[in-house]
């Protein structure tokens, strides 16, 4: 993980939540048994971490990709790494080994 430099006790305190919290979702997702390919503080596709928009003070989180559904197996990604995983013009092929309605099949399993 990086080292973020903060000036103020607010945005220290806001920022140390936001770490916890997702944390927090973490721990609860890895005990799904799902297999991730890589770890959540960089992204799979372009390498690098997550980012500190100075302007929101807000860290920009990873989002989880399934790469697989069935067993799950999620890459940590940025949003817009996601997005050129998903171009429709140049897929990256590698980090889509799923078929139609998969997606689908594992949400309503999810739901149950």
């Amino acid at each position: 993980m990086s080292l973020i430099l903060v000036k103020g006790d607010i945005a220290k305190e806001r920022i140390q939540k936001i770490l916890h919290e997702d944390e927090e979702r973490f721990a609860r997702s890895s005990a799904d048994k799902n297999t991730y390919l890589n770890s959540r503080d960089r992204c799979i596709v372009c390498g690098s971490e997550r980012a500190f928009d100075i302007e929101t003070r807000m860290i920009e989180p990873l989002v989880g990709h399934h790469v697989k559904y069935f067993p799950p197996v999620i890459a940590w990604v940025h949003y817009r790494c996601h997005a050129t995983i998903h171009d429709t013009d140049n897929p990256l092929t590698q980090l889509i080994q799923y078929s139609d309605g998969d997606a689908r099949k594992y949400y309503e399993v999810k739901k149950q």
